[in-house]
């Protein structure tokens, strides 16, 4: 008669701790104008270019078939908040989404989640739709590239979070490594002085993309991107340090996506060929993904992202959504359907119209575009990256 009584107890006791296990905390970290393979995870051959980033890879997963569903920085934000197409949000360029959509941040919201943002603000409009708590500008993150800036500003918005005993989701846009490639006693505008740099890299250490010329000039740009992408993961190795430190990195998932869209060259971004669209996307959730796992079967985009998020962390996910979860596949499963993402472009940061479609599978991509009026040659050589 005890042991039954005792194991009904026993059940219920677990029950009852299942369902006060702490909320799940979120961090999403951008990088801006990333090549998918700048990432020494993804193949960089620049010797430690990427500590960091490869370290969060072994702790997690990393996608190696992740895009951008429109490769341009502010549409692209849009679709990872809302899981939308640009046709769907009303953010088809440099625009605010519609009044009427539902934002990921508006679920995490309701949910009473903290919320922080980090660099990128502008590109989020309109900004109510994001509720944030606790934002910081890019002039105060030295042009959202200062490691130490993002660190100090992840320690306070932790604070504030076990301060009032909430949940957070934690947003870092970092600006590298986005033009101008620059450091120590440069300026731009009202953003603030460029941060120094630990480690300058050398033109030699580089190897120039086969959609630019090798030339000395060109190399030498290419380089200073990589000093930049650099700085970039020393902001990753950052706020990891800041999450162990406050002792919650084990309740939190860290998605990493870089970049919004490829590098700032030529062929490199706002365009949906392989170069512009195909990014190094990481999650990490200990006890949860499976760490060290690489997969390359399964293909994402942005437009996935906030299911994913939200599942992840027991929410409703968003109604009439284009994107899907892909959290099975995340922990370790198969999923039907990701043998293909569709990518889009509407208009550049100038407002010019140049519409582009893809239909992308690991093996081809279909692509139109409504400018081309046909009369053009074109070498069937692989000069964009693309397969």
């Amino acid at each position: 008669m005890k042991k039954p009584l005792l194991r009904s107890i026993i059940i219920l006791a677990s029950a009852c701790a299942a369902s006060m296990a702490a909320p799940l905390n979120l961090v999403l970290i951008t990088a801006d104008d990333m090549n998918w393979d700048s990432a020494g995870c993804n193949g960089c051959k620049v010797p430690d270019i990427t500590p960091n980033l490869d370290r969060l890879a072994t702790q997690g997963i990393l996608f190696r078939e992740a895009h951008a569903t429109v490769p341009v920085c502010q549409p692209v934000r849009a679709t990872m908040s809302t899981g939308l197409y640009p046709i769907h949000s009303g953010c088809r360029g440099f625009e605010p989404i519609r009044a009427d959509v539902k934002t990921f941040n508006e679920v995490l919201h309701d949910a009473g989640y903290l919320i922080s943002m980090m660099g990128k603000n502008p590109h989020y409009q309109p900004a109510a739709k994001w509720f944030v708590d606790y934002e910081v500008k890019a002039g105060e993150l030295n042009v959202a590239r200062s490691p130490g800036k993002f660190a100090e500003h992840t320690r306070r918005f932790l604070k504030m979070a076990k301060e009032q005993g909430k949940p957070f989701f934690h947003h870092v846009n970092a600006q590298d490594p986005h033009r101008p490639f620059s450091w120590s006693g440069e300026k731009q505008g009202s953003e603030g002085e460029f941060p120094g740099v630990s480690r300058v890299i050398r033109p030699e250490e580089v190897e120039v993309p086969a959609f630019l010329e090798d030339l000395p000039q060109v190399r030498q740009e290419v380089a200073d991107y990589f000093t930049c992408v650099h700085r970039l993961d020393e902001v990753v190795g950052a706020v990891m340090r800041e999450l162990e430190e406050a002792g919650v990195a084990d309740n939190t998932l860290v998605m990493f996506f870089g970049g919004d869209h490829g590098m700032a060259f030529p062929f490199g971004k706002a365009n949906v060929y392989a170069a512009s669209s195909r990014a190094t996307l990481i999650l990490r959730w200990p006890g949860t993904i499976p760490a060290g796992k690489s997969d390359q079967e399964h293909m994402v985009s942005t437009i996935d992202f906030a299911p994913t998020l939200l599942e992840a962390a027991g929410l409703p996910v968003l109604e009439k959504i284009d994107g899907r979860s892909f959290l099975p596949v995340a922990k370790g499963g198969k999923q039907e359907g990701r043998d293909r993402v569709f990518t889009v472009f509407h208009r550049n940061s100038g407002n010019l119209s140049l519409e582009m479609r893809c239909v992308r599978t690991r093996e081809v991509a279909y692509i139109w575009n409504a400018w081309s009026d046909g009369t053009f040659q074109y070498h069937a050589e692989n000069m964009s990256g693309d397969r």
